[in-house]
């Protein structure tokens, strides 16, 4: 008798486990649309996509055809790594160019994995936009992108032409904030990060990193995302994949 009720009991721990298991995946291979509004000194609205850390994933073109109007596409670091082919990466750049937009990429700490061949001169060659400690001007607001970029090269925080433009900051992970004086990020009005995942799996609410955030700040908005794809493992717990629609609205 005991001897069942252990067969049993071993059983109901594999099958929790199995349901587990595949909670966590189909949560890796789900999608949710972010939307945030920012109030800048900008004459016109104008709509940023922002997605981060798709690793090895191919991005979702039902998602993305169900966003409309789009000034410009962000990608904030991790577009590749080990995994990813040549080819997978091929798709995602064409799925991202679905609204004609304009596509800029910053960095991410794994970025440099990518093997076919350099990922920045592959990235120019389709007409994606690399910003490594650099700025440029997005769109005809006056909106200003800079990124930092300490794997290619030395981070360093891009001079800014003027300080009364609307400015936007991306670097892949938040920590390297903390290199910089506090006030350096008084510069923008919005800095966007990702590479946490959310911590990716989270048992008991408890992660390596905490969730990620969307904070408006009285001079600067900040988001972090929880990114697209997932590294290691394509499992999820406690945490959501997820891509950014951010409205700049006039003041």
């Amino acid at each position: 008798m005991e001897g069942v009720i252990h067969i049993r009991y071993l059983s109901g721990i594999f099958l929790v486990g199995l349901w587990l298991i595949i909670k966590m995946f189909r949560t890796a291979k789900s999608d949710e649309v972010r939307i945030h509004s920012c109030k800048v000194s900008i004459k016109e609205p104008y709509t940023i996509f922002f997605i981060s850390d798709i690793h090895n994933r191919l991005i979702n073109d039902h998602t993305l055809a169900k966003i409309k109007d789009v000034d410009a596409v962000i990608i904030g670091g991790d577009l590749a790594d080990r995994r990813v082919s040549g080819t997978k990466l091929a798709k995602n750049i064409k799925r991202l160019q679905t609204w004609g937009a304009p596509i800029y990429f910053i960095a991410g700490n794994n970025d440099h994995e990518f093997k076919p061949e350099p990922l920045l001169s592959y990235l120019r060659s389709n007409g994606v936009t690399p910003l490594s400690n650099e700025w440029t001007y997005i769109g005809k607001s006056g909106v200003t992108l800079s990124g930092i970029d300490p794997y290619f090269s030395e981070a360093s925080i891009p001079a800014l032409s003027d300080s009364h433009k609307v400015n936007i900051l991306v670097v892949h992970e938040p920590a390297i904030l903390k290199e910089f004086p506090d006030y350096v990020c008084d510069n923008y009005n919005l800095i966007l990060t990702g590479h946490t995942h959310g911590g990716q799996i989270r048992l008991f609410g408890q992660g390596p990193y905490s969730r990620g955030c969307w904070k408006d700040g009285t001079h600067t908005a900040f988001l972090n995302s929880e990114g697209y794809g997932t590294s290691l493992v394509p499992l999820r717990l406690g945490t959501a994949p997820e891509v950014h629609l951010i409205r700049l609205i006039p003041r």
